[in-house]
C-alpha cells in the first residue's frame, strides 16, 4: 500500500507543501504564501456552468434535420417538445413552429441566440450532416416513400409550411 501525501498541493510552484507553508485564503486558493508574494494568481476560470449548460441543451435538441429548397436551406430541430427552424447559414433568428396559428413561424422566445444556444446547433448542424439527416424539397416530392425516421417525419408538415412562405 502507498504512502498517503502529506500537505497541500500549490498550483503556483507545483509540490505539496505542508499546511503551515498556506495561509487561510491560500489553503482555499491552493497558492502557498511564497507564491502568493510573488503574485501569481489562479488563472484557470472555472467553467463548470457554462459546460453544464452546454450538455443539458445539447442532449435537449434532438431529432435534427437538415432541409434545402432551391436557393435556400434550413436547420430543423426539436427542443422541449416544440419545433424550431433556423437558416441554414444560422444568420437568421430562431422560429418556433405553431401548427395552430395563423402565422406558423414566430421568433422563439424560449431560445434565444446566444454563445451556448449557438455552440450546440453548430455541433448538432454537423453531426446531422454526417449522419446523412438531409432533405431536398424537390426529392421529397419526387418520391412516394421518403427513407426519414417516424421522429423526423413530424418536420414534413414544417417543410411543407416553409415552402408555403416561399
Amino acid at each position: 500500500m502507498g504512502s498517503k501525501k502529506r500537505g497541500h498541493y500549490c498550483i503556483g510552484c507545483g509540490d505539496y507543501l505542508p499546511n503551515e507553508k498556506f495561509s487561510g485564503k491560500g489553503h482555499r486558493n491552493h497558492l502557498c504564501r511564497e507564491c502568493k508574494r510573488k503574485g501569481k494568481t489562479i488563472n484557470s476560470v472555472s467553467t463548470s456552468d457554462y459546460d453544464r449548460k452546454l450538455h443539458l441543451l445539447s442532449k435537449a435538441i434532438k431529432n435534427c434535420l437538415l432541409f434545402y429548397m432551391e436557393n435556400e436551406g434550413f436547420f430543423l430541430f426539436e427542443y422541449q417538445g416544440s419545433r424550431y427552424t433556423i437558416s441554414d447559414d444560422f444568420d437568421s433568428g430562431i422560429f418556433v413552429y405553431q401548427e395552430n396559428n395563423e402565422q406558423k413561424f414566430n421568433v422563439s422566445k424560449e431560445l434565444q441566440k446566444s454563445e451556448i444556444v449557438m455552440e450546440v446547433l453548430y455541433k448538432k448542424y454537423y453531426e446531422t450532416m454526417e449522419n446523412g439527416h438531409v432533405l431536398d424539397y424537390e426529392d421529397m416530392m419526387d418520391e412516394e416513400y421518403l427513407e426519414i425516421s417516424k421522429k423526423r417525419r413530424q418536420f414534413l408538415e414544417v417543410v411543407l409550411s416553409i415552402q408555403q412562405l416561399y
